[in-house]
């Protein structure tokens, strides 16, 4: 049973005052390149005046095509559930790969906005709907998005009103032989009924309302009320252009109908050939898995995020918002087949399989991609969990996508840097922060905070959480850290805490630039076919494309347990900027993923590399320990014991960085401690001077004695001036044991002297 037909018809030539006819011409001239896609998720504006102001903007916008020729859309703002505004014209603009302030704006001439208010309300005055305050969502008790399902050429949406399901639909229909838009809804049984933001109008009086509803005002807004039904209630609001009749009927479908439509969008299928290494004699080579870089839907290939289907099948995003599927991943990579499986997503940068099902991180939050028919597209985006704020800030990306055993979620959100990478615009609660999510994606909560631009995470089989974290603000050098719950991570602005830290958890390591300058994700090797790095961590550098092994040692810092120690880099190189990775199931390889866009030494836009072991011996360090004698360094393999046993074939220097609130530090003696930025930047922060930047002041120790073990694999280096440092670089030139040279470094950090 349903309750009778509602309908709100509103005369769009009464939203902006009284009634005239429409302007040839739009307002603004519009952009070149037009959104590709039905709909596209994003910080949206519709109504862009001649001087660059917009009328209304969704900080987490879905904006949508209508009609057969595309030349009409809508926008909804999916934290305060609201339709942002409807246009005629084109699409929206195109989303800009780094988002430097430019986000999709509606092209055409305004249909109708609305302000930055709740959409929707239990039954209520108009005066009930609650405006926005700070960011975020609005209490799940009150309204929130649940997703939208893809139907073809229409897109319903769900609403979720304090337990009431709404779910929506826009159109473009032809009476009288002019084309509006209208809205339908299909309204849950609800006992207090509900009330419904239609649009800004300056003249209620002359907005037609039909069956049991009213219609109110807001602050310039038209505000229905619909009468609690124990039925399904259907209401059709039409935004008719001046003067023209009311339709005496709709041949528009119910969104009950649509929602059980699917229709297959990108049917089209892409063969690529991989390319293994032709290198020889190295235990690990880099494999070229091809990217379909000319495709059907012209979708860019800048990868960001990947993980694996129980049946070997890559899931792969991309920054611009598209996940494919490659199948044919195998030893000789000859023939690898991409299907795209969803699309215009907003800046998808973590992707995690759990129980065969794909999850995605986006910018607006994390969703769970169902293909419910089994055609091999998305048809249901479901926002699984929507608790992130968003601000405009063009920096502040959303990071990767891990899960711990008990099923967690978890997230990691950057700082709103500002252009040009000093300070920070306004701040939320989010900014900065490592989430945790519940396994059923109803819970958020702050797990750790002060990171600044933590371009991804680890997470080890037992829960041991990591990030990266790049140079910046608060920020001395790139940094690993050893994640604890309720930690801090140096960042004082977004801290989150009453009272502004004065001190900051210690990174297990810091980075110099020419080691790492910004930094990817990180690993743990589950596999028995990755040499001898099982249950190791390794770290990805995005800004140097490399792959390095991390050896960790515990100690006592301040009377507390603290992770200290260092990198050793793999001799590989991949493609691109190096962001995720993870170990395949079926062959036991390391696969990564990444893009260039940032600073970065990347060739290509995005990359998708296998790591294989070949099963030759591998010859580099693998642990490394800070005692109060020296340093223990151990390899894979037993060494030459005249050379390692030689104290001039070790080189070690040290060095400090300076916490503060400037963009980076120096380089300055671990005894100095009187260093102070002296420059006055744009930000109004204290910067480093270019001179006190350029000069570096190093430690250099002498290793008094070299000494090697009995099983021939680790060398002891006897080191009496050794004392805590911020950065230490270990240089090496040695043999193995059958006489291969062994040339390389570590860098590490030392926080306290074992015992």
């Amino acid at each position: 049973m349903r309750s009778p037909l509602v309908a709100l018809f509103l005369s769009v030539g009464l939203l902006f005052g009284q009634a005239k006819k429409p302007a040839k011409k739009a307002t603004v001239a519009a952009p070149v390149v037009e959104a590709p896609g039905q709909w596209i998720l994003g910080t949206i504006g519709v109504g862009k005046q001649k001087d660059g102001s917009i009328d209304s903007t969704g900080l987490k916008g879905l904006a949508i095509r209508l009609g057969d020729d595309g030349k009409k859309g809508i926008a909804y703002d999916l934290d305060l559930c609201r339709p942002i505004g409807a246009w005629s014209g084109r699409f929206t603009t195109e989303m800009n790969l780094m988002s430097r302030g430019d986000y999709p704006t509606a092209m055409g001439e305004t249909i109708f906005v609305t302000g930055d208010f709740s959409g929707y309300m239990p039954g209520a005055d108009a005066s009930a709907l609650s405006p926005r305050k700070g960011f975020g969502p609005l209490p799940s008790s009150e309204v929130r998005f649940k997703g939208f399902h893809n139907a073809g050429r229409s897109v319903v949406v769900r609403w979720e009103l304090a337990g009431v399901a709404i779910d929506e639909t826009a159109e473009v229909v032809t009476a009288n032989e002019v084309q509006f838009v209208v809205r339908t809804l299909e309204i849950a049984p609800s006992a207090k009924g509900v009330t419904v933001m239609l649009g800004k109008s300056a003249d209620a009086a002359r907005t037609v309302t039909l069956g049991a509803s009213k219609v109110d005002q807001l602050d310039g807004h038209a505000v229905a009320r619909i009468d609690g039904s124990q039925d399904v209630t259907t209401v059709r609001i039409a935004y008719l252009p001046p003067g023209v009749p009311l339709p005496q009927a709709f041949d528009t479908d119910l969104p009950s109908k649509l929602l059980k439509v699917t229709k297959t969008l990108w049917p089209e299928t892409v063969e690529t050939a991989g390319k293994l290494s032709e290198k020889v004699g190295e235990p690990y080579v880099v494999d070229d898995v091809g990217l379909p870089v000319t495709n059907p839907w012209k979708a860019p290939m800048f990868t960001s995020a990947f993980d694996f289907l129980p049946d070997g099948r890559a899931v792969i995003s991309t920054f611009h918002g598209d996940v494919f599927i490659a199948s044919g991943i195998d030893d000789k990579l000859e023939k690898v087949t991409w299907r795209r499986f969803a699309s215009g997503l907003y800046h998808a940068l973590g992707l995690k399989i759990v129980n065969g099902e794909i999850y995605v991180t986006c910018r607006d939050g994390l969703w769970k991609l169902r293909d419910t028919n089994g055609d091999g597209e998305c048809d249901t985006y479901e926002a699984f969990n929507f608790d992130l704020m968003v601000t405009k800030n063009f920096h502040e990306f959303t990071f990767d996508l891990q899960t711990d055993p008990a099923g967690n979620f978890y997230v990691i959100k950057a700082g709103p840097v500002r252009k040009g990478g000093r300070g920070f615009d306004e701040i939320c609660d989010h900014h900065g922060a490592l989430l945790k999510i519940s396994p059923d994606g109803k819970k958020s909560e702050l797990f750790a905070s002060g990171f600044r631009a933590p371009n991804g995470i680890g997470i080890s089989p037992t829960g041991q959480l990591t990030t990266g974290d790049n140079e910046g603000t608060w920020t001395p050098m790139c940094r690993l850290n050893w994640v604890k719950q309720g930690g801090f991570y140096g960042v004082v602005d977004l801290a989150h805490r009453t009272t502004p830290p004065t001190d900051y958890d210690r990174p297990l390591c810091w980075f110099p630039k020419n080691v790492d300058n910004s930094s990817g994700g990180q690993v743990w090797v589950t596999s028995d076919k990755f040499g001898p790095w099982k249950d190791r961590l390794l770290h990805l550098s995005y800004g140097t494309c490399s792959l390095y092994g991390v050896l960790p040692q515990e100690v006592t810092f301040n009377g507390k347990p603290q992770m200290q120690g260092g990198v050793t880099r793999f001799n590989v190189d991949f493609g691109s900027g190096a962001m995720r990775a993870r170990f395949n199931p079926k062959d036991g390889q390391l696969y990564v993923t990444g893009l260039r866009g940032w600073q970065t030494t990347a060739t290509q836009n995005g990359c998708f590399q296998r790591v294989r072991y070949t099963g030759v011996a591998t010859r580099m360090p693998i642990a490394l320990a800070a005692t109060k004698l020296g340093v223990r360094v151990d390899f894979t393999c037993e060494l030459d014991a005249q050379a390692a046993a030689d104290a001039a074939n070790w080189n070690i220097e040290t060095w400090n960085y300076i916490w503060s609130s400037a963009y980076g530090s120096p380089e300055i003696s671990t005894t100095e401690t009187k260093v102070a930025a002296t420059e006055l930047g744009n930000d109004g922060r204290l910067q480093f001077s270019k001179a006190q930047m350029a000069e570096r002041k190093h430690d250099f120790l002498d290793v008094k004695s070299a000494t090697l073990s009995a099983d021939r694999k680790s060398v002891f280096l006897a080191i009496p001036d050794l004392r805590p440092a911020m950065q230490m670089q270990l240089k090496y030139d040695i043999k193995a044991a059958d006489g291969i040279e062994l040339r390389g470094q570590v860098i590490n950090t030392i926080h306290a002297l074992a015992e």
